[in-house]
């Protein structure tokens, strides 16, 4: 593998935001699965408090059963997938991922640098060996959708997360789902810049779930839809796998 040690050299000097900086908590161990029953769920924002017009109306979905893993990929997780040759072989990539990672010279996560036979990145402390027990972060769709593959496994769509949600820890990092960022049944655009916003951008995008370190405390609650273009990596985002049951 070329892994282009002179891309650091790209970035001289790699200044700190904070040197104390320190990523949130999060669980760690085995990865563990919770399942959820075959049924009919709401999803969707409920109550009075404030919510974007994309998180309405709440409706009714039905989910067949499946399991969720209680914890994120981890670095180490993501490691084993580089090391067996993940960015090199296009049976693990959608088509459209295959050409980006070719076409951009993709070969691990946004900020990654191998140095001195070590994989490095670069956070807001600065530049520093990668941790194997975090959770993975800025990986763009294509990248988490290869990663399940690899597993044999794959991502959850986003009612999927949304019903599980109380059965497992989130908020470290936004977290891919297999779902396009379309509008509910029943949708309708809020009046001015607000509905301007969302509505426009319900084409080509990608929804991600949850919240991180960076993302305001009112904006992190289970109804709540991110999305982004499949090849957007710059964001604090992640990997959950999920599995049918």
């Amino acid at each position: 593998m070329d892994r282009h040690p002179a891309r650091v050299r790209a970035e001289p000097g790699h200044p700190a935001y904070d040197t104390h900086w320190q990523p949130p908590a999060t669980r760690r161990g085995a990865a563990e699965f919770v399942g959820l029953k075959g049924g009919v769920y709401e999803v969707g924002h409920a109550g009075d408090g404030f919510c974007f017009d994309n998180e309405l109306p709440r409706h009714k979905v039905y989910i067949a059963p499946f399991e969720l893993s209680a914890r994120l990929v981890t670095n180490a997780d993501y490691l084993a997938f580089i090391e067996a040759g993940g960015y090199r072989n296009p049976s693990l990539w959608l088509a459209e991922g295959w050409d980006w990672i070719r076409a951009q010279g993709i070969e691990a996560p946004l900020y990654w640098h191998f140095v001195e036979g070590q994989w490095h990145r670069y956070a807001l402390a600065g530049f520093e060996a990668v941790s194997p027990d975090e959770p993975v972060t800025h990986v763009s769709f294509y990248e988490a959708a290869a990663y399940a593959e690899y597993r044999g496994m794959r991502l959850p769509t986003e009612v999927e997360w949304e019903a599980a949600s109380e059965r497992f820890s989130w908020g470290q990092r936004w977290e891919h789902t297999n779902s396009a960022y379309l509008p509910y049944p029943g949708y309708r655009p809020a009046a001015g810049a607000l509905g301007e916003y969302n509505g426009k951008f319900m084409s080509n995008q990608m929804v991600l779930r949850g919240g991180s370190c960076a993302t305001p405390r009112d904006h992190i609650r289970s109804s709540y839809r991110n999305f982004f273009p499949a090849g957007t990596r710059w964001q604090f985002s992640g990997i959950r796998l999920a599995r049918d049951a």
